[in-house]
């Protein structure tokens, strides 16, 4: 029997949409998933966009809107072959087109130095999984999403959306269990200011994007600025 496994040099964490990839996911998978599958149901896009139109002026949150866009796009329930199979192909096509350079430069740093890599996003675990393992990710903390009797995914969330708090206490949880949290440094990249709980467990906090309104909002809040349409990212100091 080995021993136990040596801790981490530290824990780098990935938000997804527009941070390891540069388009946001959930609608876009959505879209290429009914295309691929069932080219009907693009007939109902006006459908989802009065979803999407409901959405943004806040008549319900994530947790309505996203359950009811998958099962519109989707299907009432996607069987574990077929999610298996869609998201594979999904990360495939998306992963060698969407990574910018300098996300994967501070991917290659993090993971050479040592850490181990966590994606954290509100992206559905169903796909984001896939796209977590085509760049060797060691975990993802993702949306939940329920299963029926037979292991079929269903729309139906399993907990909160992955979003805001319920990522920064997905991730504390996390931490606890895997990386002795407050033993090891922690880095956290993400492109969006709703990621703040989780940049306050983080030594070092990065906020992802370019210019002046990236920069302003960085100082304000005490992070730092990482521009990943810049090779160069992975020599941040």
């Amino acid at each position: 029997m080995t021993g136990a496994a040596a801790p981490p040099a530290g824990v780098a964490i990935y938000d997804l949409d527009r941070t390891v990839l540069r388009k946001p996911t959930f609608t876009l998978f959505l879209l290429w998933a009914a295309w691929r599958e069932a080219p009907w149901r693009l007939l109902l896009l006006p459908a989802l966009a009065a979803l999407m139109i409901g959405y943004a002026l806040r008549l319900y949150g994530r947790d309505r809107f996203k359950p009811a866009a998958i099962r519109l796009m989707l299907g009432k329930s996607i069987a574990p072959t077929r999610a298996d199979a869609l998201a594979a192909d999904f990360a495939a096509w998306r992963v060698p087109r969407d990574v910018p350079p300098g996300a994967a430069a501070c991917i290659a740093r993090d993971r050479g130095e040592g850490y181990r890599l966590l994606m954290a996003t509100a992206a559905p675990e169903f796909y984001a999984g896939a796209i977590a393992d085509a760049l060797d990710f060691d975990a993802i903390v993702a949306s939940r999403h329920q299963r029926d009797t037979e292991g079929n995914w269903l729309p139906l969330l399993d907990g909160p959306n992955c979003y805001g708090e319920e990522k920064a206490q997905r991730v504390a949880e996390w931490l606890a269990v895997h990386a002795a949290h407050g033993t090891v440094p922690i880095r956290v990249y993400s492109d969006h200011i709703s990621d703040a709980p989780t940049f306050a467990l983080a030594n070092e906090a990065w906020l992802v994007g370019r210019g002046d309104k990236f920069a302003q909002r960085a100082a304000k809040h005490g992070w730092r600025v990482a521009d990943f349409e810049d090779a160069g990212a992975g020599r941040l100091p």
